[in-house]
């Protein structure tokens, strides 16, 4: 279940806290990890955190007004046309970025894949999706909304509290400027997502 960390106003997620829910255009499924504000639906989001399974070529549902960032979680990747421009996701060019109301559709470059998708409103917020690899100390910055743990695991420093984190794991900082307390140290084959989010 969820944990709540009031004092420090952050919340440590894991699997049995996302929702599962079918993709907008009705041909997959996605995981949410987080939205803001919470028990936000599809279509009045600030910004949203989800992961996904594709496991076919096709179109991606279209999101008006949306920003989007998309992050190879694993396999070998998939080709965009994004509004007829071609964009690589795969291990050498981990996270692309386009608009959610661009004519956007995916094919595989080898199988199924599974992807990291953040989503912000535009004119209501700005984001940014840092992707980080190997053993570190990364000092969090104070925009950081939400860290994921893709793979391996790590330890959350905050102030007089350690929060472990495990493949699949999120922390969401509910409070602007919590995360500058923060100091994530990172084990070494971990692969950790930081989503940075501006409110304008």
């Amino acid at each position: 279940g969820v944990v709540w960390w009031l004092v420090f106003g952050m919340k440590k997620l894991s699997t049995s806290d996302y929702r599962s829910m079918p993709w907008k255009n009705g041909t997959g499924t996605t995981i949410e990890i987080a939205v803001f504000p919470e028990h936000a639906k599809l279509d009045d989001f600030v910004w949203r955190v989800s992961r996904a399974q594709v496991v076919s070529d096709g179109a991606f549902s279209s999101f008006p007004g949306i920003d989007r960032s998309l992050a190879l979680l694993n396999g070998a990747g998939m080709f965009l046309t994004v509004n007829d421009q071609l964009q690589t996701v795969d291990a050498k060019n981990n996270i692309v970025t386009f608009a959610g109301d661009a004519n956007t559709t995916a094919q595989l470059i080898n199988g199924p894949i599974a992807d990291l998708n953040v989503m912000s409103r535009r004119g209501v917020c700005l984001h940014q999706l840092v992707y980080w690899t190997g053993q570190a100390a990364r000092p969090l910055l104070a925009d950081t909304a939400l860290l994921y743990c893709a793979q391996g695991s790590g330890k959350l420093l905050a102030k007089n509290r350690e929060v472990e984190l495990q493949t699949d794991d999120a922390v969401q900082f509910l409070t602007d400027n919590e995360a500058s307390e923060c100091i994530l140290q990172s084990d070494v084959d971990s692969r950790f997502y930081c989503v940075r989010m501006k409110l304008l």
